[in-house]
């Protein structure tokens, strides 16, 4: 029996965010890292190119995404505009480092997911 994994539409790459976040709390590492901003970096475009662009509310979603400082770190570490390096604490948890930033790992992809969950929960 065949397996298929279809990436057609926006909700396909959201659910994917919703895993790569799932790795993510689990295992914190930069492949996990770096998987999950690369998602939220190209859902974006995915939404843009998708009839759901024409509606208000999605214009908005896409408005404050693009403003969201942590959308605009996930966007200069996968094209190489900044490097991060992740420092796993020893009393759990995780810290990201770009340029002079220091963001908790749980903040950084609890704040991204909860910007697209409010419009996909929705729907």
């Amino acid at each position: 029996m065949s397996t298929f994994h279809e990436f057609k539409c926006p909700r396909n790459l959201y659910e994917k965010l919703t895993r790569d976040n799932d790795r993510l709390a689990n295992e914190y590492s930069g492949d996990n890292l770096f998987t999950f901003a690369s998602t939220v970096v190209h859902l974006q475009p995915w939404v843009k190119s998708s009839p759901l662009e024409t509606s208000e509310t999605m214009r908005r979603l896409l408005r404050k995404v693009s403003r969201h400082p942590y959308a605009k770190i996930c966007k200069d570490i996968t094209s190489a505009t900044s490097y991060f390096k992740l420092e796993l604490c020893d009393k759990g948890g995780a810290i990201l480092h770009v340029g002079d930033e220091q963001i908790d790992v749980d903040d950084f992809r609890n704040d991204l997911v909860s910007l697209f969950d409010n419009f996909f929960k929705q729907k």
